[in-house]
């Protein structure tokens, strides 16, 4: 029963051949697709697998489903593609081997590999079948392919903000291993994002291509509620925690979290906001500090778990004019927004709390008045308007602030804020960035700029004279 079992399902037959194995949810939805590739029932032609690493995407992808479809199928041919020669060769090498294990011999009989077959990755079975691995742009003339596997085509960051190295690849792609494929051969693209213009963007982008492709992506932690987990949770608890993820991105930054884990891979000739702009402080160096307070409130009145965030971005304003911020997102309802502001308004006295002005006077303005009047106290609301400007716009607004050096994130305060800032405009949430970008409406300096002239022409004259000049 359990070599019949791992016969038909490539799961099965991972638990069969390893032991050790111990598969998650997203193996069997993977698993899936390659058994319809198997069965030449897929309704794909090419089929993109974009996974965090060590998420266990070669050992299904690229070395079990192989052996697998040999088994089933000894007289058809497999092409296997990685980024360089080494990596190829080391997975043909385990394919082979597992062809050679007693258990899988029990599961799949009659297929062996021909007795003088020696290489490790250029060999053929005993009915007829090959399989021959090479690194981007090695030779593959006379050889054809009912599965095309390209497992990680780029080594790294370096190779994948190559432009020239990205066009060789796409090169390879189309003008040799694409047109290698047997009618109703199948490709089997398994990445991590490094780059919008990978391998598997330019696929995307290319019509004729992206009708025939579809795309399994999945990130290391949850962007949407899924049909195996909620926003926010992990992809494999049992391998990484949460806490695992977030220990990773802050080693890691940001940036490369965003593509390697998140598959949301950011330009970083486009990107906007430079990381060498950001600003930091202690939170004691500017609670000590002179400043005014403002709190602006990007809202989005919901706690439902697919619901967008509310935003807050708590900025102090210092003597220099510059902003000091706090920021974070949050899932409140209509009632915990205004309890919460009451509690934020108490512990920080802001001069004026900003607050974008449909949702405000919708959703917020009549039960805060009632609030207000019961507990006797009354908020600096101020009504924030978009003025139908686009969101991305206001946003860019805060680019010369930050290129002046005029913001400071204070540390441990905004690990969010810098996710958005990083990965935009492309980032996925920006609801804190947009409750920042609405600072720009309400922030003032601490004191008017002639007061602040003679505060600096002070304190430089009393630097002068402790210098002895």
């Amino acid at each position: 029963m359990v070599q019949h079992q791992a016969h038909e399902h490539l799961v099965d037959f991972s638990i069969a051949i390893d032991k050790k194995y111990n598969p998650n949810w997203h193996h069997e939805v993977i698993a899936q697709e390659l058994e319809k590739a198997e069965a030449g029932i897929s309704d794909w032609k090419i089929l993109i697998l974009c996974q965090p690493p060590r998420s266990g995407k070669s050992t299904q992808a690229s070395i079990h489903f192989p052996a697998w479809y040999l088994g089933r199928n000894p007289d058809k041919e497999i092409i296997t593609v990685s980024y360089s020669e080494e990596l190829a060769v080391l997975f043909g090498s385990r394919t082979r081997e597992l062809i050679k294990e007693p258990t899988y011999q029990g599961i799949f009989p009659r297929v062996r590999l021909r007795q003088d077959e020696k290489a490790r990755a250029k060999w053929v079975t005993n009915k007829g079948g090959s399989y021959i691995s090479v690194g981007v742009g090695g030779a593959l003339t006379g050889r054809g392919a009912n599965i095309l596997i390209i497992d990680d085509p780029l080594k790294n960051r370096q190779e994948a903000d190559s432009k020239l190295i990205r066009d060789n690849l796409w090169d390879f792609f189309t003008s040799t291993a694409y047109t290698r494929l047997e009618p109703n051969g199948k490709v089997i693209i398994i990445l991590t994002r490094w780059h919008l213009d990978d391998l598997a963007g330019r696929i995307l982008h290319n019509e004729e291509f992206k009708r025939m492709t579809k795309v399994i992506s999945f990130p290391a932690i949850a962007i949407r509620d899924e049909k195996y987990r909620k926003i926010g949770e992990p992809l494999w608890p049992a391998r990484y925690s949460l806490e695992d993820l977030e220990s990773i991105k802050k080693s890691i930054g940001v940036y490369d979290f965003a593509s390697l884990y998140q598959q949301n891979p950011v330009l970083t000739e486009n990107q906007e906001f430079r990381p060498v702009w950001i600003k930091s402080r202690e939170a004691r160096e500017v609670d000590l500090s002179n400043t005014r307070k403002f709190l602006t409130v990007d809202t989005a009145i919901s706690k439902k778990e697919s619901a967008d965030w509310t935003g807050f971005c708590d900025n102090a304003v210092d003597v220099e004019d510059n902003w000091n911020i706090r920021a974070w997102h949050m899932r409140v309802d209509p009632k915990e927004l205004i309890d919460l502001l009451f509690v934020l308004y108490e512990k920080r006295g802001y001069e004026k709390i900003g607050i974008e002005k449909t949702i405000y006077l919708q959703a917020i303005a009549p039960f805060l008045q009632d609030e207000q009047i019961k507990r006797g106290k009354y908020l600096p609301v101020v009504e924030l308007e978009h003025k139908q400007i686009h969101k991305e716009t206001r946003i860019r607004g805060l680019i010369p602030r930050y290129a002046a050096g005029k913001i400071y994130h204070v540390i441990g305060e905004c690990e969010e804020l810098e996710e958005e800032l990083f990965t935009f405009p492309f980032c996925l949430h920006d609801d804190i960035l947009d409750s920042l970008a609405y600072q720009i409406q309400i922030a003032e300096a601490a004191y008017p700029i002639h007061v602040t002239q003679t505060v600096n022409q002070n304190l430089q004259t009393k630097n002068d004279i402790n210098n002895g000049i």
